[in-house]
């Protein structure tokens, strides 16, 4: 029965733009009205109603299919069809004018004998302002804050609904779980209260809406007796219609869309709708604010006012850092608040209370708390950060192997740092030859599958688990809350947390150990040592042994430790190395990564004990020390030497070597060439050139029988001889040796390669002293640039390689701009927060040269030939010539004497 009515009426209302209210009216009235009669026929069939009561609804039902007969018939005449001429449809249209009463009649008629079936006592009409509807759960804090612009954006985009024209205007309050999107459509029903009718739905699932939807027909009709939950969905659509005023209807936690066949199902028309979802397809309903962190000054009025304290300004100050910690996330903010109150916990003691007891504080609720969610059976539970994040798990629409494999992945990221993870970490950790089990869900028979990995990354990022991905590049990147990263962690135990640790370290080690074969880009670079600190500071806080470091990190400290070194982060690398030297089986290598940081920034005494500390260990016997003449210079050379990084039996090369059989040389072979290596280069600085010479002969001649001449492990020996050399007027040798370094570092790495630059650099410095002054300024200025760029201004390399651009412009009489590169790089050297002695003894020394010659500075060039004096002897010992120098100079400048000398030699 009037499945033609309902055809003719689909037809005409998806082609018309306002369509007369009356046809809309029939459209959602005839199929409630086949609902209902089916679900009668099937009483009468069971015998479940007596015989008057059949016979009553007998007549009704005979009743109802003369009026749709009638109404087919009107139809007919009035409505177009597929395939009517211009003309006919313009004849309809006048007819359906003329036949608009007796249409209105028989949709009342059919409204009658529906409500005598339903057994309610009358239509719902609610349009007067007595019987405006507010059915809105008492889900909302007692204090809202802030968040003014979400709401104005939201009333934006509602404002702009054309009302009584059939059209709909959607809000999607999209955002992680604990961001406050439930409060923020509360506080917004709230204001639109005393001009709207305003509904609740909650939208978890399409039982909990059908359910929502009975609730309202309950108050809309009390005596009726609905057959089934559709019939009570299309009598609350049909009521809805009749309502004059503004409709704002809510659909809540709309974090499944998968649960419905079509929520469009559930639309009244002329409605304000606002949906709140973590999900990210819910976007696609309509209009979509991105529900972020609270403000700093939003989340210290939360914080203040539901703890209950005063607007101090040590408590303001206190409560930022809290809601800075927190990530601005309104529900863990508020959670916090309650247990700062509920335990008296003062605000400037927080911080080391949330560290001790993240779990305890994340997961508390107080009695009396606004934050619940439906947990079946008509009850409720309170929401925490936790809870709402396990929802967020259970709604991943994966099962079995590739749902653990996207949990697992999950959490390991969580234990790097979480503002940029890239698919590069894992892609490259499949690659190995033990391959964990759980990579599986992201592999293609034995390669890694970027298309598996990137649709988990949009099933985490669907579910609000992650907060941003980047799948425009190569390298695919995701990032996630603070907040989820902890709740990742402690929701596990501490013997799998320490073990997550573990496989993080080998993660990250085996991305760093690749990055050295070739020059990662400066984003790169910033991103592993994010990845580096955190893992860190996961070992101290999750390592069961508390005493030791772990194997993994034991393995990973030489690649952590020269990763540090190389970006000129050396506190850490003292410190991770100085951890891992409590075992007495540190090795070899990681001691000489400590020993080549020492020697980086000018600290030539630390770094001579550590050198010959390697070599007592490997039994080797100290060099011999002649009492040459000592050279002296203010150039700065680039004498990089890079870490040997070894797998724990000293024989086989990992990261940028090819696996090379050592079996033939002594065990730590490798690191003795290391360390003679380093030595060299300590001697260089102390300008005992002859010690430096044999030390690189000796560790030349071992890595061309390990590695072959053209190795780039060869290639940095050849070129710290090349700037030997240099330095002692051996320019044909030098030259020599630099363009050989310089053919195999291109050969290795190319020309972009921060080793391949250093060697150009001290091609430039010989150019310098040949005094072929274009050809120096060209390769100086480029590789400073270069190295700005890759390492950053306050770099030690990039520092000592500005100070030889200073002396460039000196040598070439440019005295104002060397004046101000110099002035640059003494301001970097405070900048760069290291100890860095020699090299910046050289640039103070050169730039009070300058100041004593000049007509303005010169009262300021005998504090900085004494800065310059205390930095030698502090590098090199008070007897040291350069350090005497400094001296005298200073003494002639405070005499008025200072003899105005130039030296670059």
């Amino acid at each position: 029965m009037g499945s033609k009515v309902v055809s003719r009426l689909e037809y005409y209302l998806s082609r018309t733009k306002s369509p007369p209210q009356v046809f809309v009216t029939l459209y959602d009235t005839i199929p409630l009205l086949i609902t209902t009669f089916e679900q009668v026929k099937d009483a009468c069939d069971d015998g479940a109603l007596d015989f008057e009561s059949q016979k009553r609804l007998t007549k009704t039902v005979e009743g109802c299919r003369r009026l749709v007969r009638g109404l087919e018939d009107y139809l007919q005449e009035c409505l177009p069809e597929e395939g009517d001429s211009f003309g006919q449809k313009t004849m309809k249209a006048i007819k359906s004018i003329r036949s608009e009463k007796a249409i209105g009649d028989i949709q009342r008629n059919l409204e009658a004998h529906f409500i005598a079936t339903a057994g309610t006592d009358q239509p719902p009409q609610y349009t007067s302002e007595a019987r405006r509807c507010f059915e809105v759960p008492a889900l909302n804090v007692q204090y809202f804050v802030g968040r003014n612009h979400l709401i104005e954006k939201i009333d934006g985009f509602l404002q702009e609904m054309e009302t009584g024209n059939g059209r709909r205007k959607i809000v999607v309050l999209r955002g992680m779980g604990g961001q406050g999107k439930t409060q923020l459509a509360l506080e917004y029903c709230r204001r639109q209260r005393s001009s709207h009718s305003v509904f609740w739905i909650d939208a978890t699932s399409s039982g909990t809406a059908f359910r929502s939807f009975e609730e309202i027909a309950s108050k809309f009709a009390p005596k009726a007796n609905f057959p089934n939950p559709e019939a009570a969905r299309g009598y609350v659509l049909k009521a809805l219609q009749s309502f004059n005023e503004p409709l704002l209807l809510v659909f809540d936690t709309f974090d499944q869309p998968g649960e419905f066949t079509t929520v469009k199902d559930f639309f009244p028309l002329n409605a304000k709708i606002i949906f709140t979802s973590r999900h990210n397809d819910s976007k696609r309903l309509g209009s979509f604010i991105e529900v972020g962190a609270m403000s700093d000054d939003e989340g210290v009025e939360l914080l203040l006012h539901q703890a209950v304290l005063e607007k101090t300004t040590e408590n303001l100050e206190h409560a930022k850092a809290i809601t800075q910690e927190l990530g601005g996330l309104a529900l863990a903010i508020d959670q916090a608040a309650t247990y700062i109150n509920a335990r008296h916990v003062p605000l400037s003691e927080f911080s080391g209370v949330y560290g001790r007891r993240r779990a305890a504080i994340l997961k508390h609720t107080p009695a009396q708390w606004e934050y619940r969610k439906a947990k079946g059976n008509n009850t409720e539970k309170s929401v925490s950060v936790f809870t709402t994040w396990e929802m967020s798990f259970e709604q991943l629409e994966a099962t079995g192997q590739d749902r653990d494999s996207i949990i697992h992945f999950l959490t390991l990221a969580a234990f790097v740092n979480t503002n940029n993870v890239s698919e590069g970490l894992f892609s490259l950790y499949s690659q190995q030859a033990n391959r964990p089990d759980w990579l599986d869900g992201f592999m293609d028979g034995e390669a890694w599958d970027s298309d598996k990995y990137q649709d988990s990354v949009i099933r985490l990022y669907s579910v609000g688990l992650v907060t941003t991905i980047n799948l425009m590049t190569d390298d695919a990147r995701i990032s996630f809350h603070p907040l989820v990263a902890e709740w990742l962690k402690l929701r596990i135990d501490q013997v799998a947390r320490a073990q997550y640790t573990e496989e993080a370290i080998h993660v990250v080690r085996l991305f760093v150990d690749n990055g050295d074969k070739k020059e990662m880009p400066v984003q790169d670079k910033s991103e592993t040592l994010g990845h580096i600190d955190k893992i860190i500071e996961h070992h101290q806080v999750f390592q069961i042994d508390g005493k030791h470091i772990s194997h993994a990190l034991k393995q990973a400290t030489v690649s952590f430790g020269s990763f540090y070194r190389r970006l000129g982060r050396y506190h850490e690398t003292q410190m991770l190395i100085e951890r891992a030297m409590v075992d007495e089986d540190v090795s070899p290598a990681a001691r000489n990564v400590l020993a080549n940081m020492y020697c980086d920034q000018g600290e030539l005494e630390k770094a001579k004990e550590m050198y010959n500390e390697v070599l007592t260990s490997l039994g080797k016997p100290l060099p011999e020390e002649d009492d040459e003449e000592l050279d002296v210079t203010t150039l700065e050379f680039n004498y990089w030497t890079q870490d040997d990084k070894l797998t724990g039996d000293g024989l086989a090369y990992v990261g940028i070597y090819n696996m090379v059989d050592l079996r033939r040389f002594d065990p730590w072979f490798v690191s003795l060439l290391s360390t003679y290596n380093g030595l060299g280069v300590l001697y260089m600085k102390f300008g005992r050139l002859n010690a430096a010479e044999k030390l690189f002969r000796q560790a030349l001649e071992g890595r061309k029988n390990a590695l072959g001449p053209d190795s780039s492990f060869t290639a940095e020996i050849v070129n710290h001889l090349g700037a030997l050399y240099t330095r002692n007027g051996k320019y044909d040798q030098a030259e020599q040796f630099l363009r050989r370094a310089l053919t195999c570092l291109e050969r290795a790495f190319g020309p972009n390669y921060m080793t391949t630059q250093l060697a150009t650099h001290n091609l430039g410095i010989l150019r310098l002293k040949q005094d072929r002054l274009s050809d120096a300024e060209n390769l100086i200025l480029r590789t400073t640039k270069y190295l700005e760029s890759t390492l950053g201004l306050a770099h030690v390399i990039t520092l000592s390689a500005s100070h030889n651009q200073a002396l460039l412009f000196r040598r070439q009489g440019r005295l104002d701009e060397a004046r101000k590169s110099l002035e640059k790089t003494i301001e970097g050297w405070k900048q760069s927060g290291e100890g860095v002695a020699k090299p910046e003894a050289d640039s103070k020394y050169c730039l009070a040269e300058l100041y004593e010659i000049s007509e303005d500075k010169q009262g300021e060039a005998e504090i900085l030939f004494r800065k310059a004096a205390e930095l030698y002897s502090h590098a090199f010992g008070k007897d040291h010539p350069q350090a005497k120098e400094a001296f005298e100079r200073a003494n002639a400048a405070h005499n008025n004497a200072g003899v105005g000398r130039i030296s670059i030699s």
